[in-house]
Formats: structure tokens, sequence, C-alpha cells
């Protein structure tokens, strides 16, 4: 045993293949266990090889029943069991008990890292999947790796603030939300499909018919146009509807982030709709201090740092010709608010590659605005994109499903 009464790993995964031998054969009691390290897994045992003939049985037939048993072992002793040639056990033990060992070793629970972050107020966006759409392999990228760097800078003694941004806004919802009112028998509901297929997945299919009915049905256009609008200025029936979309969509995420095994929780969640009601107020004080000016009847913040291909400064569109808004103004929207009320002194968006202009002019006008101060600190945490066997981008809304 360690100094600081950790029993080494070896000693932990004996004391547990001993256990299985006698609850598996009590006429064994006490028999070696007959483990060492192994380089197919972190130890071997070959106690059925060795107790098989005393107990006239196959050795293969035997090490599944000691199998079996420790799959009942404690979890920080035994991560997993696989079955090996005529009877060996390879088995696999938690990278935390690795951990355990090692701290115990050096008598130092951090392993000698310094919490050098000394709860700097951390903010890390990232995952944030559609509603009513199917997550991809993109999707898997941005949750792991923000989901690791969150966990790090825990470790490392910052205050990490999740944020989940999900796409539950914009004018497909007005096209899926009025196909289903004209479709009361689609089945869309988690509880209404039984298990055969997700909430999302059922959804994600009704868009594409919607989309469908869209670009071919002029009639049906201008109801979904209509409709809105209607979300747009809250009418109940169309509200209740978006909500109970957004809800069964976030069960089926919910789903998936559980078998990942990440830190995002519900209460991370925090859509595009969010920041909805703050988006006029964000426009207005660009336009008081100067930086959104018209452009052909836009509202755009023409950058000071990066030009185009025309040597003329790129914009970034903060209000639509017809008075709408676009994620640009969200995201400025997203930071004013992170930093004024979640007081964020750090801001991290994990997201692909193709993002990265959007986000050196939206920093770069949040800068200009006075909301991005040289105390708080904006970065993209770019990751390369993933391409469908087309070689294009994953995109699953498509009609014509490229991935």
């Amino acid at each position: 045993m360690t100094h600081s009464g950790v029993l080494p790993l070896l000693d932990q995964v004996a004391a547990a293949v001993s256990d299985a031998i006698d609850r598996t054969r009590p006429e064994t009691a006490g028999a070696d266990p007959v483990v060492r390290r192994s380089t197919h897994a972190d130890f071997q045992s070959n106690a059925a090889l060795a107790l098989a003939k005393r107990l006239k049985v196959r050795p293969s037939d035997y090490a599944a029943e000691l199998a079996t048993a420790l799959a009942s072992a404690p979890e920080e002793a035994i991560r997993s069991v696989e079955l090996s040639g005529p009877g060996f056990l390879n088995i696999t033990v938690p990278d935390r008990a690795v951990w355990r060992q090692v701290a115990a070793r050096l008598g130092d629970d951090r392993l000698g890292v310094a919490a050098t972050e000394d709860g700097r107020r951390t903010v890390v966006d990232y995952s944030a999947p559609n509603i009513a759409k199917e997550m991809h392999v993109g999707h898997l990228r941005t949750t792991i790796i923000g989901d690791s760097l969150a966990r790090v800078l825990d470790f490392l003694g910052a205050r990490v603030i999740r944020q989940n941004h999900l796409g539950d806004w914009g004018t497909q919802f007005g096209m899926l939300i009025q196909y289903l009112d004209e479709h009361p028998d689609a089945r869309w509901r988690h509880d209404d499909l039984g298990g055969a297929t997700s909430a999302v997945s059922a959804l994600d299919g009704l868009y594409k018919t919607a989309r469908a009915a869209f670009d071919a049905d002029p009639e049906f256009a201008d109801r979904a146009r209509a409709r809105v609008v209607a979300l747009q200025a809250g009418d109940p029936a169309t509200s209740a509807r978006w909500s109970e979309i957004v809800a069964e969509s976030e069960k089926a995420f919910r789903d998936i982030y559980d078998r990942l095994g990440v830190l995002l929780t519900p209460d991370d969640n925090v859509g595009e709709s969010f920041y909805n009601p703050m988006l006029a107020d964000t426009i207005d004080e660009l336009v008081t201090k100067g930086i959104a000016v018209e452009s052909d009847g836009a509202l755009v913040v023409f950058s000071e740092t990066v030009t185009g291909p025309d040597d003329e400064p790129v914009p970034l569109m903060v209000r639509k010709r017809d008075g709408g808004y676009g994620y640009d103004t969200t995201d400025l929207a997203t930071i004013r608010y992170r930093i004024g009320a979640l007081r964020a002194e750090r801001l991290l968006y994990v997201t692909d590659s193709r993002q990265a202009l959007h986000f050196q002019l939206v920093f770069e006008t949040a800068r200009r605005a006075g909301w991005l101060t040289e105390a708080v600190e904006a970065e993209h945490i770019a990751y390369g994109t993933v391409l469908g066997p087309d070689g294009k981008p994953f995109k699953t809304r498509a009609l014509s499903h490229s991935s």
C-alpha cells in the first residue's frame, strides 16, 4: 500500500478477480487470481486457465463466468473486461484510477498543476445545434472540444460558464409550424414515435417537406411568412407550438449529451430567441456611437482592419434591408449580454474555421462599441470543417442529403 493509503492498481485488480472467483466457484475460494501487466490491456488474468482443469470445465467457459462476475466489480477498480484466446481476461482500469495512483505517489491531487486561472469568469460557447435539426459530426467536434476546454479551465481554477447557443429562431420555424398545423396527423413527438426514431429526426424530415411545399406553393409560402410574423409578435398559439418543438429537440439532444458524457445541462441552453428582445437596443447603441451606418438600405459596420478583394472595407450586416436581423446581430447582442450581465472576463467560441472572418468582424465591432475592453479576452477556437463524400460540408437540412 502507498504512503497515502491507496492500494496499487495491480492489487486492486487482483482483489476484484479474487472476489469474482470466490463468487462464481466457492470451491476455488482463495485461489491465485494470476493478474499481471499486459500489452493488450492494462492487466491480464490467467486464472481461468489455471483453474479450469481443476474445475473440469473449458477455460473459455470459465473465463466468461469470471467476466460476467467482474461486470459488477466496483467502477473505481474495473472499467472493462474482454475475453481473449483460450481463456485470458484482458482488463482495463478507469482513467481516474490511474490518476489517483499518480496523485498518491506525488502526494498532490493536482499533479503539480497550479490553479492559474484564479476564478476568471470564462464563457465557453460550444455545441449549439439547431432546433428541429439533427446533430451531425461537426456538432460532435464542437461539443467534445468545448467540453474538454471547459473541464481543463475548470481544473485550472476558472469560473466556467457553459453556453449552448441553440439555433431556435428564424424563418424556418414559420414553415415548420404552419406545416404541422395543416397536417395534424404528422407524427413527430417523442411519445408518439415509440422509440422508432427521435423527435429531431422526424422534425428534420418534416421541415424538408415543408420547405419543398414553400418553394412549390406560393399560397403556402404566404401562410408560412405570416406565421413567422406571428411567432415574432408572440402569438400564443404559435409560441406554444414553437415551445413544444424546442422542448422535444432539447430532449433528443440531452440523450446524445448523456451518451457522450459531456458536462452540458439544460441550464446551459440559451438559444438565439433569448437575445431577440435585445437586438434593437444593440443596434441603437451602434448607431448612436456612429459605428453602424446605412448602406444600400441596410445597416452595416464597415471593418477598419479587413478589406475585400476590391480593397474596400468588409461590411458586417447588422440589419437587413427589410428590417430583419441575422446571426451577426445576435452574436453582437450575445457578447454585450455576456459581458454586461454574466460579467465575463473571457469569451471562447468553439466553431469550425469557416466562421473565422465572422468572429473577427464581430469582435472588432464589439471592441469599437466598448463592450470588449482590454480586460476582456475574446477568442474563436477553430477546428477543421467536416466534409461529406462530395467534398462539401455536411448540410443536414438540404433536400438532397449530402452527408
